[in-house]
């Protein structure tokens, strides 16, 4: 797995299926008794008409992408989430099959990645 392929699932897998499920939910509440806040989300959103709904789909992807964009960061060093002066370095392999790849650190940060065109 390259840095590249790590991005692309994390995207793919984490953010764009996290938006899918979550418009799902709203759609169709699971379950016989789902929780009251999920059935007042969805009520809301199955009144908003099809600009609005769309407006909820574009602003959860928003919130989705800069997750991971935070996510990424801290992986590579650049967001600090430690109150003390060391500073933890994060290192990520993949390991497939005995064969290892480092993720990061690497040429480019994975932020970077997430940002690239395609």
């Amino acid at each position: 797995m390259t840095p590249h392929d790590f991005v692309d699932a994390l995207q793919r897998e984490c953010a764009d299926a996290a938006v899918h499920d979550s418009l799902h939910l709203l759609q169709s509440p699971p379950g016989r008794r789902p929780a009251q806040a999920l059935v007042d989300l969805s009520n809301w959103y199955l009144g908003l008409d099809p600009a609005g709904q769309a407006n909820v789909a574009a602003a959860m992807r928003e919130a989705a992408d800069a997750t991971l964009f935070g996510v990424l960061c801290v992986i590579d060093g650049v967001r600090v989430i430690e109150d003390q002066p060391a500073k933890t370095a994060f290192r990520l392999t993949a390991i497939d099959d005995g064969s290892e790849s480092v993720i990061s650190p690497g040429a480019e940060p994975l932020h970077d990645l997430l940002r690239a065109e395609p």
